[in-house]
């Protein structure tokens, strides 16, 4: 009989959160190293030095190369300082979190994170996107579990710079959708994990439909507030605990992800557009598909207040560039399960009507 085991991690919020560094961490040891970007770095380093200088617990710092490859790795894992820590700190983006997490599992250390933007649900999945050294995608990793804790300083996510909170809302608003829709007609194959997950997807809209706007505001002015707070709440905690619970090849990802990978050849795309400003795109494009047109009133108003992209124009597409993209989506593993047999027709004309329902609502 095989036996299942599960980890989930904690965390710590609020503007001050790494004044729990000592209570939460101090157990597995007295020696930390941060991993992470110089500017992640800079931003934090002061925040948690403050926080750590009366405890046990002593952090040092190491600079990570940028890319979150298997080599720079196994770079770090040879240098003293991560040889003789008694844990890992994995800082900054989802870039950084994911290199230290790799290396926390190949040295058989705690680790715990510290994301400094909110764009990502980096911070608490156990799954990792990985790069070869030229910066091309390599693969999708899962690494033994989650981290123990998660340290959410809404100070520092206050003081990032605005557009990534905003990319990290719109990656948000697909976890409903594509969740739902995935799993939708499975529910006798689901596992009670998995469902479990697939019920918390449906409670990670209405976070940011509250509180979205309000973030952007106080973000712009670094106001560590409530609102911040509950969208990165939204964002780290039950979107990353959806990712932890679901299977991510099979329900964790649908139309908006298929999208924005295969929108990636497209220079303009790569070039200057944002993870989570595409998928918001590809969610409108979900919920037109679906015929959720009651949600996509909704969506819709939202976006415009967010000033998220609700056409092909945002996002610097056109429409005779579609059918190589839309192609590729198709074979794309975010549409491997769906509820309905979907081809790369029916996305062209939903993204056509979703281009008429734009100016009916903009006439």
């Amino acid at each position: 009989m095989e036996n299942l085991t599960v980890f989930y991690p904690g965390y710590s919020a609020g503007a001050d959160a790494y004044y729990e560094i000592e209570a939460v961490c101090s157990p597995y040891g007295t020696k930390a190293v941060v991993i992470s970007d110089e500017i992640s770095i800079n931003a934090t380093r002061k925040y948690i030095d403050e926080a750590t200088a009366e405890g046990t617990v002593k952090v040092e710092y190491v600079l990570f190369g940028g890319e979150a490859s298997f080599e720079e790795c196994e770079r770090l894992e040879k240098l003293d300082v991560v040889k003789n820590a008694d844990m890992i700190f994995c800082l900054g983006g989802g870039k950084a979190i994911d290199t230290g997490k790799y290396v926390a599992r190949d040295m058989g250390k705690p680790y715990f994170t510290f994301p400094t933007i909110a764009s990502t649900c980096a911070c608490n999945s156990a799954l990792g996107i990985y790069y070869n050294e030229d910066h091309t995608f390599r693969c999708m990793y899962r690494v033994d579990r989650p981290p123990v804790h998660i340290f959410i300083s809404t100070r520092v996510i206050a003081e990032a710079p605005v557009s990534f909170l905003w990319a990290g809302i719109g990656d948000g608003m697909s976890k409903e959708a594509e969740v739902t829709f995935s799993a939708r007609g499975r529910e006798d194959e689901l596992t009670l994990v998995e469902q479990a997950g697939v019920a918390l997807a449906a409670c990670c809209t209405e976070p940011l439909l509250k509180y979205g706007i309000q973030a952007i505001e106080d973000c712009k002015n670094n106001v560590p507030s409530k609102a911040i707070e509950e969208v990165a709440l939204d964002i780290f905690i039950n979107t990353g605990m959806v990712s932890n619970m679901v299977d991510s090849a099979k329900y964790n990802t649908s139309v908006a992800h298929a999208f924005f990978n295969a929108s990636t050849t497209l220079h303009q795309i790569e070039a200057r557009h944002k993870h989570g400003e595409v998928v918001s795109y590809g969610t409108l494009v979900l919920l037109t598909l679906d015929k959720q047109y009651d949600k996509l009133d909704r969506f819709y108003d939202f976006y415009k207040g967010m000033k998220l992209p609700t056409k092909l124009a945002d996002i610097e597409i056109t429409v005779e560039e579609l059918d190589p993209v839309l192609e590729l989506a198709m074979k794309r593993y975010d549409m491997d399960v769906v509820p309905y047999e979907i081809t790369a027709g029916m996305l062209k004309d939903a993204i056509l009507e979703l281009e008429e329902y734009n100016k009916k609502k903009e006439a």
